[in-house]
């Protein structure tokens, strides 16, 4: 069985709502600083893709479930492999933002 098919998905909104309401969960967004800035899910802690070893230094536990969510052009399916590598192991793909305002403008 393969990484990605051992890992759980589920919507931005979904994800949202979940990390909102239930404790020791956390929504990450793995776009760059830059993207990040411009427009993100409020409550989104921001860990590039591109610098994952700073998760860390923002959820320092690894019992965290972790909903991560990118782009179209930074999909989570790669944060999941470079976040086990890490050590955390409660991991969900929230998706795209483009999705998430999709629908929230529908």
């Amino acid at each position: 069985m393969g990484i990605f098919t051992r890992t759980k998905e589920i919507t931005l909104n979904d994800a949202i709502n979940i990390t909102r309401t239930t404790s020791n969960t956390v929504l990450v967004d793995i776009r760059d600083k830059e993207v990040f800035k411009k427009d993100h899910v409020p409550s989104a802690v921001n860990v590039p893709l591109n610098n994952v070893s700073t998760i860390h230094q923002r959820i320092p536990d690894k019992e965290t479930t972790i909903y991560i969510y990118g782009d179209y052009n930074t999909r989570p399916k790669k944060a999941v492999k470079a976040f086990m590598k890490e050590g955390y192991k409660h991991l969900v793909r929230a998706g795209c933002i483009e999705d998430h305002h999709v629908r929230e403008y529908k």
